[in-house]
């Protein structure tokens, strides 16, 4: 049986912030004279505080690895851990010190194409009414990047659709509305036109998707196979709306979009929604953060101004 009295001694009385800091370094740099250039100390006071570390928890954390070093397992267990009390302080600090200022804080959203003109404009709007002082900084991109920068801790909480198929453990769900996925095209296309339109009248025409990494994207092949549609061939990924809109204006090119979305390029007389059921393709539009990390005052109070935001449009929504 292993003694890990040692390890609870250490972690109780004797790891340090510093030391933390020092198990990053090594383990970005892996030279011990990088780090002790960066932290401005000698190689050899890097080295003792090192072998501090190792001796007081009483297992190797580097090893040695060419002319460098690298982790041992318990090394990376404790490099994981030190990253991520690191960044909490960092968090700590950065809202401690505007709640110091009077700037209340910044919070950084990554944003999903579905909420982009819809629930996140108005969101803005009711922060800024009470707290004109938070820094507000909003990214888009993909789901797969902003799922990344999530964990990274490069955003604060994503605003989109939320797929089952992606939940994990370290992470928090929030269902905010429903806003369905329909097919759309140019109004200009004779399919918007045709009675009784059928799945084989789509058969080998040209798309708009999202990236195929996408569970959209995977979900909608996987609905034109069971209707017996070849796999289609001519197609863009895309999920820029400003992009995508204008390239479907042209026939006879098909796209998906949200149902509020649609209607009102239907309304425009630019787009038609065809009649055709996605079944279970739609997902709910949603938050998403983690679990492993607490959210600011400032990523709190947004989150209560997205939930406002989309009360109001899911009335809209019904009406």
């Amino acid at each position: 049986m292993i003694d890990t009295l040692p390890i609870e001694k250490y972690f109780a009385r004797q790891l340090k912030i510093k030391h933390l800091r020092l198990l990053v370094e090594l383990a970005d740099k892996q030279t011990v004279a990088q780090v002790a250039a960066t932290l401005h100390v000698s190689q050899p006071a890097v080295s003792k505080m090192l072998g501090e570390m190792e001796e007081g928890i009483g297992v190797k954390l580097f090893e040695r690895a060419g002319r460098g070093i690298k982790p041992t397992p318990s090394g990376e267990c404790l490099i994981r851990h030190a990253r991520e009390v690191l960044f909490n302080l960092q968090k700590a600090h950065q809202e401690m010190r505007s709640l110091a200022t009077g700037t209340v804080g910044k919070v950084t959203v990554g944003i999903l194409s579905v909420v982009s003109t819809t629930i996140i404009p108005k969101a803005v709007k009711i922060l800024k009414a009470s707290w004109p002082n938070v820094t507000l900084c909003i990214m888009d991109g993909t789901v797969d990047q902003q799922l990344q920068d999530l964990r990274e801790g490069k955003i604060d909480l994503i605003i989109g659709r939320v797929f089952s198929e992606r939940a994990a453990e370290h992470l928090q769900e929030e269902v905010l509305y429903d806003d369905p996925l329909v097919i759309v095209t140019s109004s200009k296309n004779p399919l918007a036109r045709r009675d009784n339109l059928t799945w084989m009248d789509l058969n080998n025409l040209p798309w708009i998707l999202s990236v195929e990494e996408s569970p959209t994207h995977q979900r909608m092949i996987n609905l034109l196979a069971k209707n017996g549609l070849n796999k289609p061939t001519d197609v863009i990924e895309s999920v820029s709306r400003s992009v995508n809109v204008p390239l479907l204006m042209e026939p006879p090119r098909l796209g998906l979009l949200s149902l509020s979305a649609a209607r009102q390029l239907v309304a425009e007389g630019v787009l038609q929604i065809l009649p055709l059921n996605l079944g279970h393709l739609p997902s709910p539009v949603g938050m998403i953060w983690t679990k492993t990390r607490p959210l600011s005052h400032a990523a709190l109070t947004f989150q209560d101004c997205i939930r406002q935001a989309s009360l109001s449009y899911k009335n809209m929504l019904i009406t």
